[in-house]
């Protein structure tokens, strides 16, 4: 086994190369100088217990995991779970959507003999704006042009069936500012959003 100085100071390197930090950006972060960080990492001197709970706040890790050996193991593992964790919080909601978008439909049929398959046409648009919040908060920037782009020409779709009758082919051309729109506000790089 490997002595825990040695363990604590390639976890530290490997938490700040990971979040991209250099040893000077590092000790500001912490308040020390960047010698002081370097004699960390090259296991010299071990960080004080208030120290590596700092370091463990700053990096969002439990303390306990800058002595493990395997903390980019552990840290990888921990991402996938709550990445996993976020999708089936996303498919929950919009299953929501379907599950009641199939109850009118199921309703319609068995109580007033209509085929209310309209139901369905419109959850489209409607999975969209659930996604949005999810996207603003977990999503990435290029995500959030697609959601709108389909909630846009799907809204726009279930308008004309909807209103079949009037032929109100003519709604499609509104789609086209729009999206342009859209294009051009795709390439307006958003802020970066502090930890």
């Amino acid at each position: 086994m490997k002595n825990i100085g040695n363990i604590i100071a390639q976890n530290i390197v490997k938490l700040r190369k990971k979040n991209n930090l250099t040893q000077n950006d590092f000790a500001k972060k912490l308040d020390y100088s960047d010698n002081t960080v370097s004699r960390w990492e090259r296991a010299e001197i071990i960080p004080s217990v208030e120290t590596l709970q700092k370091i463990s706040e700053l990096f969002q890790v439990p303390l306990e995991s800058l002595f493990k050996e395997d903390i980019t193991e552990s840290i990888e593992k921990e991402e996938k779970i709550q990445k996993l964790n976020k999708i089936y919080s996303i498919l929950l909601s919009v299953s929501v959507i379907w599950f009641i978008a199939t109850v009118i439909f199921i309703y319609g049929n068995l109580f007033f003999n209509t085929n209310l398959y309209m139901v369905f046409v419109w959850s489209v648009p409607i999975s969209c704006l659930i996604l949005l919040p999810f996207n603003d908060i977990w999503g990435k920037y290029v995500y959030k042009f697609i959601i709108l782009s389909v909630f846009v020409w799907t809204t726009l779709l279930s308008f004309f069936f909807q209103f079949y009758q009037y032929k109100l082919w003519l709604i499609f051309i509104v789609g086209i500012p729009i999206q342009l729109a859209f294009c051009i506000w795709a390439f307006i790089k958003p802020k970066k959003r502090e930890k």
